[in-house]
């Protein structure tokens, strides 16, 4: 029929490319793939069960996020954050991200923010959360908020610095689920109650709390 898919189309291979970007971020944020770790494109296209071209597709939008680095024209390996990348990124988010909360707080809806808020609930009431749950809780919080802001330019920069400061806190082992929780309640409480002030007060102190806390591990 006329418009249909076969095997093996670009929809299809579009599907596989999603799968194996998943496949290896996940290894990335769990620390199976540590910081410096060599890429090798064809065993991790064999565990996963896929051909090398998904997962050559894969790792090419992974490098070009930031995830993983290129150290000749056919090695990539997992990008190592330093210190001094890590606290001026998260400098930088300490200025956008405040504000980015106020500008959200007046545009999204409010239906959308208790959903939000219902997840962070379930991760703080887990008894046992990996840090698969709280990188994806924890995404969904900045990356709603910052989304919502409606300056697609500031969203872009902010997902780029959360980017390098999430690889340098797996890579530091973070130990801030329960604690991370209560704060992003503080954040979505006065953004639910339209308090556009008091949600920047408490997303500028948790960034302080994340700093507090990756300085203490080190």
């Amino acid at each position: 029929m006329a418009g249909q898919k076969k095997p093996g189309s670009n929809n299809q291979k579009g599907g596989l490319s999603r799968v194996a970007y998943d496949y290896v971020l996940e290894r990335i944020v769990s620390r199976e793939l540590a910081s410096g770790t060599i890429i090798q494109e064809r065993k991790l296209a064999d565990s996963l069960g896929v051909s090398r071209t998904p997962m050559r597709e894969a790792l090419g939008r992974l490098e070009g996020e930031g995830w993983l680095v290129r150290l000749t024209d056919r090695l990539l390996s997992v990008k190592v954050v330093s210190i001094d990348e890590y606290l001026q990124a998260l400098q930088v988010r300490r200025l956008l991200e405040p504000r980015a909360v106020v500008l959200a707080t007046e545009r999204m809806d409010k239906k959308d923010l208790k959903k939000i808020r219902t997840e962070v609930m379930a991760l703080r009431n887990h008894k046992n959360p990996g840090y698969d749950l709280h990188w994806a809780v924890d995404d969904n919080i900045h990356g709603a908020i910052s989304k919502g802001c409606g300056n697609a330019i500031m969203a872009s920069v902010i997902a780029d610095l959360r980017r390098l400061t999430q690889l340098f806190e797996i890579q530091t082992i973070p130990r801030r689920i329960k604690p991370g929780c209560a704060e992003h309640l503080a954040i979505l409480d006065a953004m639910i109650a339209g308090d556009a002030e008091e949600a920047s007060a408490a997303m500028r102190l948790h960034l302080e709390h994340v700093r507090a806390g990756v300085m203490d591990d080190l």
